[in-house]
């Protein structure tokens, strides 16, 4: 949550980044509208077309002025997820990592997060894009509730000690 896309190529992410923030400002959320027809919101698109169409109408509502400077203020700043590796390390509370498969810029981040937080879970929603709480909002919820519940079992702890790099399985 926050950070994660764009780690793979920070100079690529921030320089689409600021084309959006400036078309943002200029021209108003129509500006938008490509991006909200992207690969990665193409199983909402298919799964729930009402709701992607309330997703769009709701994302155009937003301001264009404050969409603008959360874009550049926060999403231009904010470091690549790999970057970030000591302090995810010394996260001690359960994490649970939830991604979609088709949503490929969160993919290899949150692999990452799995593996560098000692208490971190994976779950990866089948034939699902960015927003998958929007997509598979009962897996979504499950999931969460599953985590709340298990997160507090004696076997949610740090990840196993032994080979994790290079083992055979």
């Amino acid at each position: 949550a926050g950070t994660g896309t764009g780690s793979d190529d920070p100079g690529l992410f921030r320089d689409r980044i600021l084309k959006f923030s400036d078309g943002m400002r200029s021209e108003g959320m129509t500006f938008m509208s490509d991006y909200l027809k992207g690969p990665h919101r193409v199983q909402l698109q298919l799964k729930d077309p009402k709701g992607y169409q309330l997703f769009c109408e709701q994302f155009m509502e937003h301001s264009n002025i404050g969409s603008a400077n959360t874009f550049y203020g926060v999403l231009t700043k904010r470091p690549p997820i790999f970057d970030l590796k000591n302090q995810l390390s010394n996260i001690k509370i359960p994490v649970l990592v939830m991604t979609g498969d088709e949503d490929d810029p969160c993919i290899k981040p949150s692999l990452f997060i799995k593996k560098t937080i000692p208490g971190a879970g994976l779950i990866m929603f089948p034939r699902s894009g960015h927003a998958i709480n929007l997509e598979e909002p009962q897996l979504f919820n499950t999931s969460v509730a599953e985590f709340i519940k298990h997160s507090e079992a004696p076997y949610w702890g740090p990840r196993g000690q032994g080979e994790t790099e290079g083992s055979l399985t």
